[in-house]
């Protein structure tokens, strides 16, 4: 697989071009994309070895050979209940036929620039309603407390030195003599913070490989190394890969495969992600006004205060990001080793018998060094060290005996039975200060007061065994039918075992009939499988009945059952899924579709079922409620131009996912607000209450009435997801580009909503804002009064009886108080925006050098790219990208662009 066009890690590659496989990339750096297949989270299996750590950074692109995606029984059946949801195939790369080759790949990439990025307001400064002066850095009082609600900026002034209005500032001269800090002029220094703190991005990615091939088998070893460099300062990536591979022919009937491969991920500082004082857009979005200038935080200790306090304009609420930065760092050190090693034996011309084991093993420190005066919710650290350590063994090793044979003229059998035997474990501990004794000396045993550290162990086992039987008649008629059963340690031993079936069939129909001239091919197919899970929760252990730590009384723990009544026969989460497709291909295979449906039954779902406090209990687990799945994929493949060595490939696809909850435990009406039949991604929201004609209704203090009930506002998945690729080449000249996006859904955005809350969107400049300044109350909002009457709802909230009477809302308040109230959330649906967004997600120009240039030099192959990645974003979200997914004050995205040089010797 030649990726020119690279991300951190192989998964993101993906992005659009696989129909029913949701990819929601992340904007910051070093962060899992959330995956979704058929809208659960797949299995990720290496060369036939399920990864159970989904560690998707640990593979080199380079050493990919092919991915797969497996969506149907297929992958439940051949690695059970873990691949009950699917499974992402990779297959890495060996030698070839071909003598020693040597092949060198480089590229380069930089992030230059933005395609989404916050766009703040830069007329008015810090403070609160209207009013700031520096006094102390504490907030309180006319420093505003944080908000971006201060007075207008750049106001001119003839009193002043500097002809605008002045006032004291974090950064004002001090008085030698009085100690008084002198005013500055209230200016707009920081009106480009936020592409003034971030950096140009960089992502370098260089590997080397080796591979030799004979007649009795082949070998590949390769090194390579991904540097990525954060756009956030001091921050970056080391990802190091080493792997060995090979094939040979032990013996006429002997064959061995086998991979080792070492992966090390290191980074001694990373970007803290989500809403709070460790995000970095907290403070340059949110809370810092255009009055002050980023740049000049970059000395970010107090003077005679080093390495004690940060210096910064607020010192009570927020931190200085160049402070958080350099100073507040979390590192990340993991070594993977994984591999795995294949015998397979020749019994007879049909009989064959396969060993397969695979090992995977992982050890992972992490650590959060937090400088003494860092601000975490107006927490004041005395600074603090904390440490944590994940050992991670997982093996697993299948024998499988196969016979195959050809059953006369028409008939092929294929029959496969073998075993399974899977271990996990999992140690973990985590040590922690509680304050430092010596500040900035980062050690478990410098703390002030005693070590804060806890530990766990996790293991489980699984035994299994499974058959499958394929059966081909015709040439066109495919049958598939599997049977597998698993024991598994974790489960309750009168539910810890299970066995799930799956057939699958499909009829070439354009082998078997003669069809038009237009069909090159027609092919029919359909299948259903059962499959349970194997755990319940996340947690092995999480619904066994155990005591759990309570208090500690004298240095003795006490002990206690938790809320939840655990049923000992609680049978596993199963499911049952049926698809069906039609794969059609016309004009002698230039245009071509596959269309696929699929439905899933989830049923035996653990839930938590409220029972009387009396009991001891706050809730029962037991085996209740049942949910829908299902979805449709399209899959369109053209080639318009195929003439004179110009061609033109373009493949589409899309997808829709849906979920319902069909069945309520105990025959309830309602769950978490959804009825039988309902979408279980409704989204509901604390609203305002409304009049029948869908007026906003206010309290007689002129702010708006809280609805007793949360209301409706969208869904969560998006109608379609899509993706369209362009292949065009000529020659010697190759360029592939890809557009992929989203249509409908909702997404809520934490940036939005509390930039409308702090003061700094770019919608809170008018003149209600000024006259609140001035202390005057002018705004009204829109909406109306109960003159009269009242409203009765039912326990749904639907209105039972409305004898309300109406009159417009005429009361006015102050601006910026009914901002900090309403975070101006009724006009924008509560902050759950639209997700449609089409995007360019890669473009890649490669000129590959004629072989007649090369017939001189010790090269076999060479090319040259020119690669971008997430060059263009149309979005109806203001401020942030779409892509993600979620919100959580994420990163600006950017984009990509640069070089790839690949050269084959």
């Amino acid at each position: 697989m030649k990726q020119k066009a690279r991300e951190g890690n192989a998964i993101n590659n993906l992005v659009g071009k696989v129909a029913g496989l949701s990819i929601k990339s992340s904007t910051d750096l070093f962060q899992d994309p959330a995956i979704s297949l058929r809208g659960r989270k797949p299995l990720v299996v290496i060369d036939g070895v399920p990864d159970q750590t989904a560690d998707i950074w640990k593979i080199n692109s380079d050493d990919i050979e092919s991915i797969n995606v497996l969506k149907g029984s297929t992958a439940s059946a051949l690695y059970g209940s873990i691949g009950r949801n699917g499974a992402i195939m990779i297959t890495t790369k060996r030698g070839g036929k071909q003598q020693l080759s040597v092949e060198l790949n480089s590229s380069t990439m930089f992030q230059p620039s933005f395609i989404r990025i916050p766009e703040v307001q830069t007329t008015y400064g810090s403070g609160n309603n209207g009013k700031y002066a520096y006094v102390d850095g504490s907030g309180g009082g006319i420093e505003g407390a944080g908000w971006i609600w201060g007075p207008k900026l750049d106001q001119p002034s003839a009193g002043t030195p500097s002809g605008f209005w002045e006032t004291p500032q974090y950064n004002s001269p001090v008085d030698p003599v009085t100690g008084v800090r002198q005013p500055l002029p209230w200016i707009s220094r920081g009106k480009d913070n936020v592409e003034n703190f971030f950096q140009t991005g960089l992502m370098s990615t260089n590997s080397l490989s080796v591979t030799s091939g004979g007649e009795k088998g082949s070998f590949r070893a390769a090194a390579s190394h991904i540097y990525q460099k954060g756009i956030v300062p001091n921050t970056s990536l080391n990802n190091s890969s080493f792997s060995v591979a090979g094939n040979y022919s032990l013996s006429p009937k002997l064959k061995a495969d086998a991979r080792l491969s070492y992966n090390r991920q290191y980074t001694d500082n990373f970007p803290e992600t989500g809403y709070g004082p460790t995000n970095y857009l907290y403070n340059l979005v949110l809370w810092t006004g255009a009055d002050v200038d980023v740049r000049d935080l970059r000395n970010y200790w107090a003077e005679g205060r080093e390495g004690e306090q940060q210096r910064h304009y607020n010192q009570s609420w927020y931190n200085n990001p160049y402070f958080q930065a350099y100073e507040f760092q979390r590192g990340y050190y993991k070594d993977n080793t994984f591999g795995s090693v294949t015998f397979d034996y020749e019994l007879s011309p049909s009989f064959s018998a396969i060993y397969r084991t695979g090992v995977n093993l992982y050890g992972l420190t992490r650590s959060t060094k937090e400088p003494k005066s860092y601000v975490g919710y107006s927490n004041k650290s005395r600074g603090n060290y904390d440490v944590s350590n994940q050992h991670y063994f997982d093996i697993v090793s299948d024998l499988i005996v196969q016979y195959e044979r050809d059953l006369g003229k028409d008939f092929a059998l294929k029959v496969q039975a073998g075993g399974s035997n899977n271990y996990q474990d999992l140690k973990s501990n985590h040590l922690a200060t509680d304050g430092l004794t010596i500040p900035g000396f980062y050690n478990i045993g410098n703390s002030a007061n005693p070590v804060q550290g806890s530990n766990s162990i996790e293991n489980q086992k699984k035994n299994s065994v499974y058959g499958v039987v394929d059966l081909e008649a015709f040439g066109a008629f495919y049958l598939s039918v599997t049977g597998r059963n698993d024991w598994v340690s974790t489960l309750p031993v009168s539910n810890n075992s299970f066995f799930y079936p799956s057939v699958a069939g499909s009829l070439v129909v354009s082998d078997l009939v003669t069809m038009p001239s237009v069909i090159s091919y027609l092919k029919l197919r359909s299948s259903w499988s059962r499959v349970s899970e194997g755990r319940m929760g996340v947690y092995p252990y999480s619904h066994i009945a155990a005591y759990e730590n309570g208090v500690k009384w004298n240095g003795a723990p006490s002990l206690y059952y938790g809320s939840s009544n655990l049923n000992p026969d609680l049978k596993p989460e199963t499911s049952d899924t049926w698809e069906a497709g039609i794969e059609l291909n016309l004009m002698r295979n230039r245009l071509g579709f596959d269309l696929t449906y699929y439905q899933s039954r989830d049923y035996n779902n653990i839930t938590n079922i409220p029972v009387s406090l009396t009991s001891g209990f706050a809730y029962r687990l037991e085996n209740g409620n049942v949910y829908q799945r299902k979805g449709v994929e399209l899959i369109a493949r053209a080639t318009p131009v195929q003439r004179n060595g110009l061609r033109w490939d373009i493949t589409a696809n899309a997808s829709q996912y849906r979920r319902y909850l069909k069945e309520i435990f105990g025959g309830a009406e309602e769950l978490n607000r959804l009825k039988v039949g309902d979408r279980t991604d409704k989204i509901f929201a604390w609203v305002y209450e409304k009049s029948p004609d869908g007026s906003i209704i206010y309290n007689s203090n002129g702010y708006p009435k809280s609805d007793p009930f949360s209301r409706f506002v969208g869904y969560d998945e998006p109608d379609w997801t899509y993706g369209v690729e362009n292949a065009v080449s000529y020659k010697n000249v190759s360029l592939k580009f890809l557009f992929d996006g989203r249509l409908g859904g909702k997404i809520y955005s934490t940036t939005n909503q509390k930039m409308w809350w702090g003061g700094s969107h770019p919608g809170t400049v008018n003149h209600f804002r000024d006259e609140a300044n001035n202390g005057e109350a002018t705004f009204v909002g829109e909406g109306v009064i109960v003159t009269g009457g009242e409203v009765r709802y039912d326990g749904q909230g639907r209105v039972v009886e409305d004898t309300r009477q109406f009159a417009p809302n005429t009361k006015a308040v102050s601006y910026i108080n009914y901002m900090i109230n309403t975070s101006n959330g009724h006009n924008h649906n509560y902050h759950y925006y639209d997700e449609t967004f089409l995007k360019l997600r890669e473009v890649t120009l490669t000129y590959q050098l004629p072989a007649s240039l090369l017939q001189k030099t010790p090269l076999q192959a060479a090319s040259v790219s020119l690669v971008g990645r997430n060059l263009l974003l149309w979005s109806k979200l203001p401020n942030v990208d779409p892509d993600t997914g979620a919100d959580n004050l994420q990163t600006p995205a950017t984009r990509s662009m640069g070089i790839n040089v690949d050269l084959k010797f």
